[in-house]
Parts: C-alpha cells; sequence; structure tokens
C-alpha cells in the first residue's frame, strides 16, 4: 500500500461516517486499558524494525477528520496487527501522527523502533495468535483494530501463507469482536473474491467474508490494488 493509501485508510477510521473506498472497501454497521500479553517464544532476541524515519505530512482533511473524531470520540484506543510490515509501519506512523487516539498499542512478535510523533502514546505487546482466549484478554479495553498482517506464497508455502493470511487474521478478528472492539478494519486486496481459483484473491474473499459476517458495530475492508 502507498503512504497515501495508508494515509486514506488511518483518516477513515477516524470519520464517524462509513469508510470511504481504498481503491475499493466494504463496510458494514450493526445494532477500555491494555492488559497483558503472552510472552514470545524463547529464543534469540530479535532486532527491533524501524517503523518510521521521517514524520509524515497530514493533509488538511485527514487533520480535519482526526481532531473531529478526537473531540466527538475522547477515550479511544486502537490496536494495530502485523505494524511490522509494509502496510502496517504506514498505518502505525499515520495514526501516531494524528493523535486521534489516546494510545496505539502494536502487537507483534519482533520489536519495533519508533521515533515520531507521540511516541509517549505508543506500547508494543508480543502476541500469540494462535491463543484465542489470550488475545480476548489482550485486546480488552481498546476500541478500535487495525489488521494489517500478512504474508507471501514465496516467503511461507502455501500453508504458511494460508496460516497467516487467514487463520490468523480471523482468530484476531474473533477475539476483537469478544473483545468488544467498536470498529475493526481490515487490509485485503483488490479483486478478493472466496470463489477465485487464486489462492491469494480467494484467500482474502474468504477472510472479507467471515470478517463482515461477524457483527462488529462497525467494520471496513480496504482492497489496495497493489502491495
Amino acid at each position: 500500500m502507498s503512504t497515501a493509501e495508508a494515509t486514506k485508510a488511518a483518516a477513515d477510521a477516524t470519520q464517524p461516517a462509513a469508510a470511504a473506498e481504498a481503491p475499493q472497501a466494504a463496510s458494514t454497521s450493526a445494532s477500555t486499558s491494555t492488559s497483558t500479553s503472552t510472552s514470545p517464544a524463547e529464543g534469540p532476541t530479535p532486532l527491533p524494525i524501524a517503523v518510521t524515519d521521517d514524520n509524515p505530512v497530514l493533509g488538511k482533511t485527514f487533520t480535519k477528520a482526526a481532531t473531529k473524531f478526537k473531540t466527538k470520540s475522547p477515550g479511544k484506543s486502537a490496536l494495530v496487527l502485523g505494524g511490522t510490515g509494509e502496510v502496517g509501519r504506514e498505518v502505525v506512523k499515520h495514526l501516531m501522527a494524528a493523535n486521534a487516539f489516546d494510545s496505539v498499542t502494536v502487537f507483534t512478535r519482533r520489536p519495533i523502533e519508533y521515533t515520531g510523533p507521540n511516541a509517549d502514546k505508543l506500547v508494543q505487546k508480543p502476541i500469540d495468535f494462535e491463543n484465542e482466549e489470550q488475545l480476548k484478554t489482550d485486546f480488552a479495553g481498546i476500541t478500535h483494530a487495525f489488521s494489517c498482517l500478512g504474508t507471501t506464497r514465496n516467503k511461507s508455502g502455501a500453508d504458511g501463507f494460508y496460516k497467516v493470511d487467514h487463520d490468523y487474521v480471523l482468530n484476531a478478528a474473533r477475539a476483537c469482536k469478544e473483545a468488544g472492539i467498536e470498529h475493526y478494519s481490515v487490509c485485503s486486496s483488490m479483486g478478493a473474491s472466496k470463489t477465485s481459483r487464486f489462492l491469494y484473491t480467494r484467500t482474502k474473499g474468504e477472510v472479507e467474508s467471515d470478517v463482515l459476517g461477524m457483527g462488529f458495530p462497525r467494520a471496513s475492508v480496504f482492497r489496495p490494488a497493489m502491495l
């Protein structure tokens, strides 16, 4: 996702109106202290991943939406899944720069380095995507979720890709629903369809269908053209 698309995704979450397309988005509407999370598997401490080397330039519309959201909905908090990836890093730094949330918690298996604005509001916690009960505990009290989790078939193989992009994403989504997340946003893909003959777009389509059927008060699906 480009910086502009990540900016749009973060801005949409701060607007009380229905989510805009980025470039295609599906949204649905129906009817807070972070807690301890599981420790990562033992082993060498992974090197931190730099999330930002500069401060993002926020447009007037973005800034206005963030200010309006914070004024109308004070005390909100956000979590980011997959915050070390290409999309996740952009989402994290735009959420931090927008300053619309009281805190932004990044759940990740690898630590991140963040030197941008509002760094005091960034919380980092390890995560175990296979332990849904612990996920519910970890997510309790947070109001908004951004799922940018994903890998590639080349990197993880077909089974590994499906485990991360389908199983882990839906495990986290179910836990978010149980934890009372108000707005769940997930990064999908252009062409996503659960009837696709291609593994990538079929997996994304299955995830979209399941997430939108979970009954979140608000859910948004973002379909970037190219990652």
